[in-house]
């Protein structure tokens, strides 16, 4: 393993093992209402590590090619998933949306999985039609986007527009990784703001998280409220905030605060110099993948190990984005922080494909 893997592996688990802290911190008053037991958030998501790690495990022990062979099978898989959540009795309906599928004690989200495959799928094709790409040829780009298409047209039935955002990227920057010429990826992001644009302005709650973005004190009570209440959380911390487990926003004022707004709890008992930490931790792990994916053997690997690690990057990106006011609010998570087993155990499966492929000396 390289040094940039070493670091990388340092990186995550050490996010993994503050996520545990953060995510007691921020669960404990909540969990001891809603479950009588402060503890009971803290276990689950404990057994979640757990789980994520003996699969890291065994996926980093794992040689590069059984990923590129089995490509299209993770793909199809994929929708399969994706498929299974409209099934009665297998599908699990929480919040208005139909994204889980029931495993007794625990909820499974396919989105998760399909950003991972979509990664290890577009991979292999691309670096497998890397000629046809360099000559320009357009058809040769058919193939996946239909199985994006497809993903997608599925994500947005549950609904999850965010999942299908992010798949929409990591498909383009595959493509652009992969050689295609940058006009032709250009035409197809302005052929999509259409349709999101419909998705968004013409679907009513989500354009009212857009104009709560832009005005949350216009309706502080309703639409406004879970973004006030995150920006009051890092002013209460300021600079060094009030102290471990010391939060009074999650108090039941910061809705989501063990989940999606994590980052605001942090910058509220670390403040600003704990955000920061956090904040370069995720840099390190951009440069590392970065580093590790110019040092890659083939084509398949240098294109999993850049797509994935931006996986891992740009979400987290966005969920500090949200959590700070900087973009409008997302129900996402902070990869290896927030709460939520099929995300963390799902991150920890790409560092294990991350660090696999980079065992392999260039």
């Amino acid at each position: 393993m390289s040094r940039a893997g070493k670091l990388f592996f340092i990186c995550v688990f050490s996010l993994v093992a503050f996520g545990i802290v953060m995510t007691y911190s921020a669960s404990a008053i909540y969990a001891e209402r809603a479950y009588h037991d402060p503890q009971f958030l803290l276990i689950r998501q404990t057994i979640y590590v757990l789980l994520g790690v003996v699969l890291f495990f065994m996926t980093a022990a794992l040689r590069p090619d059984f990923w590129q062979v089995h490509a299209r099978k993770l793909g199809l898989l994929a929708v399969a998933g994706l498929a299974l959540v409209f099934v009665p009795k297998v599908g699990h309906l929480a919040g208005g949306a139909q994204r889980w599928i029931g495993l007794g004690l625990f909820n499974f989200q396919p989105a998760e999985f399909a950003k991972l495959a979509v990664c290890i799928y577009l991979s292999d094709y691309l670096s497998r039609k890397a000629k046809e790409i360099k000559k320009g040829s357009l058809l040769i780009f058919i193939p996946p986007l239909m199985l994006v298409g497809i993903i997608s047209v599925l994500l947005l039935l549950q609904p999850d527009l965010g999942s299908t955002a992010f798949i929409s990227l990591t498909t383009f920057l595959l493509f652009f990784l992969s050689g295609i010429r940058i006009v032709y990826v250009a035409s197809v992001v302005l052929a999509a703001l259409p349709v999101f644009y419909f998705l968004v302005i013409r679907v009513p709650y989500r354009l009212s998280r857009v104009t709560a973005y832009l005005n949350p004190w216009e309706d502080p009570q309703g639409s406004g409220f879970q973004m006030i209440q995150s920006l009051l959380a890092f002013g209460l911390g300021g600079v060094q905030g009030v102290g471990l487990g010391q939060s009074t926003q999650k108090l039941f004022y910061l809705p989501s605060g063990y989940n999606d707004f994590i980052f605001a709890i942090i910058g509220e008992e670390l403040g600003l110099i704990g955000t920061l930490c956090v904040a370069g931790v995720y840099f390190t792990i951009f440069l590392c993948g970065m580093s590790m994916a110019a040092r890659a053997k083939s084509d398949f690997q240098r294109l999993s190990i850049s797509s994935l690690t931006l996986l891992i990057v740009f979400q987290a990106v966005v969920n500090m984005m949200v959590a700070t006011g900087l973009v409008p609010t997302k129900g996402l998570p902070l990869p290896f922080l927030s709460y939520g087993g099929t995300s963390v155990v799902m991150n920890l499966i790409a560092t294990g494909i991350i660090l696999s492929m980079d065992r392999t000396k260039p």
